[in-house]
Formats: C-alpha cells, structure tokens, sequence
C-alpha cells in the first residue's frame, strides 16, 4: 500500500513573508502622508536648533527648539545615506540613529 504524501507545513517564514511585505507597504504609505515610520530616533541639528517632533496623530513635524510654539515650520531634513540627514535650515550633516 502507498503511503499518501502529506500536505507539506507552511514554516514560520512563509507566515511571515506576506505579513513583511505588507508593512513595508503600509510605512512607505504613512511615510509619503508625513506620518512619523518610528523606524530611527527624531533629529534635532545640533548647529541652529531645528528639530523634529511627531503629534498625537503621528505626524512629522519640525520647528526651532528656542521657539515656545511647537508649529510646524514645515522643514524635513533631507536623508543624505542610510544614517546620514541634512538639516534643511543650516545645512549641517547629522548622523541618524536608526532602530
């Protein structure tokens, strides 16, 4: 008599591939509404003082550290490599810590 071949088990791995690539999916899509990804520690430039806040809802936001107001100026810094950010008000190269 043949043995019947059983249906083979689906490994950790391959739950967990579809669940990945989902929420890499869902943070480039709160990345590109400004939500903060928390996939690195917030920047603040050592040089001017500008610095990066997130609200209750998640969202980026950046003002002067002396200002008493914590509106948004609307300022990102801009990435320069995987660690590296430039501040967009003075230009200073700040090295991120990611997470």
């Amino acid at each position: 008599m043949r043995k019947k071949n059983k249906p083979r088990k689906k490994s950790l791995i391959d739950d967990l591939i579809p669940l990945v690539r989902e929420l890499q999916r869902l943070k480039e899509q709160g990345k590109a509404l400004g939500m903060f990804t928390d996939d690195r520690e917030l920047l603040e430039c050592p040089k001017c003082g500008l610095f990066e806040d997130v609200t209750a809802e998640g969202l980026l936001i950046t003002y002067p550290k002396a200002s008493k107001e914590t509106k948004d100026c609307g300022l990102r810094f801009k990435p320069g490599d995987e660690t590296t950010f430039e501040c967009p008000s003075c230009r200073t190269r700040i090295k991120a810590v990611i997470l």
